[in-house]
């Protein structure tokens, strides 16, 4: 995987983002990282964040009362989140 790929997995890790958030967090364009992002769905490395039945966007956390998407009376932001694949790329390439 490319640096530029495995930065967007690194930042995502962290937090769950927009697209928007990513590019500016990156110094990316829309564009260019609409592309990487399309490259990751279709690895299985990311997918959208989706409320889940009682529980926040990004699945059952202890954190859920810091979640930008918890509150339901705004629509919810079109968050990415890695998918287990992401999270074991992420794992493998950790130092030890």
């Amino acid at each position: 995987m490319s640096l530029p790929l495995a930065t967007i997995l690194h930042t995502i890790a962290a937090q769950p983002r927009t697209p928007d958030e990513l590019a500016r967090l990156l110094g990316s364009t829309a564009d260019a990282l609409g592309g990487m992002l399309r490259t990751l769905r279709q690895g299985g490395y990311v997918q959208d964040a989706v409320p889940q039945e009682g529980s926040c966007a990004c699945g059952p956390c202890s954190l859920k009362s810091m979640c930008r998407n918890a509150d339901q009376t705004d629509p919810a932001l079109h968050l990415l989140r890695l998918t287990p694949r992401g999270e074991a790329y992420l794992q493998q390439r950790r130092p030890t």
